[in-house]
């Protein structure tokens, strides 16, 4: 108010503390720091100068702080200039400064309060005069009144310089600026003088964390110790032994703290100055813990379906290293680590387990602190054949969704060719562990798995003694992936994301849209694996190399090599969130530059060999191309670029792609595998895919047997259980240690599934007869009779320890799969 044209006084009460929690001396009570009043009518255009930091006439002024203007009403910034307002030694030139307004009202800058930062530090001991003139303004016609008063105000810096460097002195290697459990207790600051300072000044140091002698989140505390300048620039080492407590005692919070030192000559002080910004000290000094493996897995014990394994597990913390050994393979190193502790190792080789494997890990956290000792555990493998019959035969269920074992499934076991009705047929329950154990004098069976709640699988035909096959729930057997690409959008400009946790192993990618680029749609996925997401945008089909322009990983960071943790993988039902960064790639040009290169030359595929598929009829008009990484660990290929397609002539096409040379070689510790796909898809839904041998070094690639034939399926009707007849279009023999099977998914009229695995055994000849196996000793039922559909996929792969269909991992059919071909839908009526 200014009824009375009174006059307000700011007064500082005696419990104000500054912020290390020390009182201001205020003495008599209370002290009237300044006042002002309230006088100035609406008429009065000119502004004034209410406050000014530091004060005038100050006397202890630090070297290294800015200078504060504070005005009564907002100036014109037009007129912030240095000719207006500046700093000058008494009697001397004015000095260099940038003028600011770092307030804000609603995201403009507020030019009532105006900062003067000094482009170097003032002089020591110097008086120094703050002088304004009438040419800045404030509104239309208002200037600035300050009396005249040139100078305006006056004041003086202290002698010291503030110090040029604070950090931790001697930290465990690897490990700059964190205080941890191995140097608690023998923690010494290094303060380094500035140049000018004397022989004899004083370094104050300080430690500033939370205070771990209180319960509040944000309390704050400080050690201080003091050190002796011997010469100028020479560090002073000063010794905090004991202050900050011990390992078992700490005297500070773990988290986040700041190192902050001074110089004190006489009566007078310097600035602080601190840590480095980018030098991020810590205190932590509890070790690191393993909360448990997976998921998949249970309690430190992990599961896996892969014939490598990746180990993922979460700790109660950030991790900088840790190690696996699993006494086969030479130890295993940590690929990266999360802020919440999740952690991903690079792969050991399983081969083929028939039983599980004891491991050991090691941790170290993100501060130094090793694990008090390793956690110990076992590696689960499921889907696995192995073995040769010789009387006994093992049989393993396991539920798809977690990898944990089924118990109460009804395993039967029929010899080589299942007949109907039922001869020799073997019958048993699984058991806790999910194993059923059978007597037999053959050595070639056909075995099915039923429980209610659960889709069917067989395996036909499999001459394997120890069988571990995947039962999927008829619900919630997939969780979803979804998220945000960030990229800057621009007109055409859509990402595919591909994923090696895609639950439909015939999507090569996930496409964003022209309505939302930067939004992965929801999509199922594998639920509880770890996964590898990589995204490339560009005009999505691409019409021309370079096809896409900007790429990322998640797991290799925003910038290609700051390897971190995959996303939490997501139980059954939920959903994983995918969020990373996609960043532009330098430009394609000849001779391709190694950070982005392109394929030599077009390589052409002749989808004339895909007999069956409707060339006329292709789903967009033209095959798509893509480029991919097998990699071990992981159960699905890797996206790694992107591939366009123009026609040749007939059915022959010619394919170029754009490979991610930064991301595959992130991913090396995976050893990956590198493959040009090409995929034609037709209108009623058969696919033909060929992959070709990629050699990222030298962008070249080995040509392969070119797109197989479609394995169509024989439609009809049949008496309950039906025989499945389809095109045996798979020579594995054509390829190099090549396997070959083709997986049925039966669909009876309420959705339930019978998956049957047919390894193939033959050359590509004629049609293949699947007889299902009579069910009708089981306990549970099997398919509603009606319209069932049928699908047929068709696959060769590749395996580098084994040739056999009976002598394998089931997910290799996946990671290194060659060639594909998907039947169309056929329908059968069974009775």
């Amino acid at each position: 108010s200014n009824e009375g044209v009174p006059i307000y006084e700011i007064v500082l009460f005696p419990d104000a503390r500054d912020v290390d929690g020390v009182r201001f001396q205020v003495t008599g009570g209370e002290r009237v720091l300044g006042e002002f009043q309230v006088n100035q009518g609406e008429a009065i255009d000119d502004g004034a100068i209410v406050a000014l930091f530091p004060r005038d006439n100050f006397t202890s002024h630090p070297r290294e702080n800015d200078f504060f203007v504070v005005f009564d009403k907002p100036a014109n910034a037009s007129t912030l200039l240095a000719p207006n307002l500046f700093l000058q030694p008494e009697g001397g030139a004015p000095i260099a400064a940038e003028i600011r307004t770092p307030l804000t009202t609603i995201g403009v800058n507020d030019p009532r309060v105006v900062q003067l930062v000094p482009a170097a530090p003032l002089l020591p001991s110097q008086r120094y005069e703050f002088t304004v003139t009438g040419d800045i303004t404030f509104g239309t016609s208002g200037n600035l009144d300050f009396s005249g008063r040139t100078p305006f105000s006056e004041f003086e810096t202290v002698a010291p310089a503030r110090p040029t460097l604070v950090e931790l002195d001697s930290p465990q290697a690897g490990f700059p600026n964190k205080i941890n459990g191995n140097n608690v207790a023998t923690v010494r600051i290094a303060v380094t003088p500035p140049a000018d300072a004397v022989a004899g000044d004083t370094v104050v140091a300080r430690i500033y964390g939370g205070d771990a002698s209180t319960t509040a989140t944000f309390d704050e505390a400080f050690f201080e110790r003091t050190g002796t300048v011997v010469a100028p620039s020479t560090p002073v080492v000063i010794d905090f032994s004991t202050a900050l407590g011990t390992a078992a005692s700490p005297r500070l919070d773990g988290g986040e703290i700041t190192f902050a030192a001074q110089l004190r000559r006489g009566t007078q002080r310097s600035g602080f100055a601190h840590n480095a910004e980018d030098a991020d000290p810590v205190f932590d000094v509890r070790p690191p813990t393993l909360v448990g493996a997976g998921p998949p897995g249970d309690g430190n014990d992990l599961y896996t379906d892969g014939e490598w394994v990746a180990y993922y597990g979460v700790a109660s913390e950030e991790l900088a290293a840790a190690t696996i050994d699993d006494g086969v393979n030479p130890a295993a190193n940590m690929f990266g680590s999360s802020t919440g502790g999740r952690f991903l190792m690079l792969p050991l080789a399983l081969g083929r387990l028939s039983a599980a494997r004891a491991y050991t890990l090691s941790l170290t956290d993100a501060s130094g602190n090793s694990s008090a000792t390793t956690f110990a555990g076992n590696i689960v493998q499921r889907g696995v054949l192995t073995g040769t019959v010789a009387g006994t035969l093992t049989v393993q269920v396991f539920d798809h969704t977690t990898l944990a074992p089924v118990a109460g499934a009804t395993v039967l076991v029929d010899p080589a060719v299942p007949t109907v009705p039922a001869s020799g047929q073997l019958l048993a329950t699984t058991d806790a562990s999910g194993t059923a154990t059978f007597t037999t004098g053959v050595t070639a069976h056909t075995i099915t798995v039923l429980r209610t709640g659960y889709d069917l699988v067989t395996i036909a035909d499999t001459r394997a003694a120890n069988v571990s096959l995947p039962l999927t729930p008829t619900s919630n057997a997939t969780a979803s992936l979804q998220g945000t690409l960030v990229f800057d959008q621009a007109a055409g400009l859509t990402a595919v994301v591909g994923s090696t946790a895609i639950a439909d192993r015939s999507v090569m990618g996930i496409a964003t849209s022209n309505a939302s680029p930067n939004t992965v749609p929801a999509t199922p996925i594998v639920p509880n694996r770890a996964q590898i997401l990589t995204g490339f945008g560009g005009g999505i089909e691409p019409a021309a190399t370079p096809t896409y322009s900007i790429s990322g990983c998640q797991v290799c960071g925003p910038t290609l090599v700051a390897p971190t943790a995959p996303p939490a993988p997501a139980p059954a039902g939920e959903t994983a969130q995918a969020a990373f960064v996609l960043i532009p790639v330098p430009p394609v040009v000849s001779p391709n530059p190694p950070t982005d290169p392109t394929l030599l030359g077009p390589h052409m595929e002749d989808f004339g060999l895909a007999v069956g598929l409707d060339t006329s009829n292709l789903v967009s008009g033209l095959p798509r191309a893509r480029t991919t990484m097998s990699l071990q660990g992981f159960a699905g290929q890797a996206l790694s670029g992107l591939g366009v397609v123009t026609l040749n002539s007939g059915t022959v096409y010619d394919v170029d792609a754009n490979f991610s040379l930064p991301i595959i070689t992130g991913l090396a510790g995976y050893a990956p595998v590198s493959w040009l796909v090409t995929e034609a898809e037709d209108t009623s839904g058969r696919i033909a895919r060929a992959r070709v041998l990629l050699n990222p070094a030298t962008q070249t690639i080995i040509t392969g047997t070119g797109p197989m034939p479609i394995p169509n399926v024989t439609a009809g009707t049949f008496a309950n259980p039906p025989s499945l007849t389809f095109d045996d279009v798979v020579d594995a023999s054509t390829v190099l240690t090549g396997i070959g099977f083709t997986d049925l998914t039966v669909t009876d009229p309420n959705g339930r599934r019978w998956r049957v695995l047919v390894p193939d055994r033959d050359d590509a000849t004629g049609q293949n007869v699947v007889q299902l196996p009579d069910i009708t000793a089981a306990a549970s039922a099997g398919l509603a009779v009606g319209a069932w559909t049928v699908v047929a996929e068709s696959r060769i792969f590749v395996s580098v320890t084994s040739s056999t269909a009976d002598d394998m991992v089931l997910t290799e059919r996946f990671r290194q799969e060659v060639n594909y071909s998907r039947s169309a839908t056929a329908t059968l009526t069974v009775n």
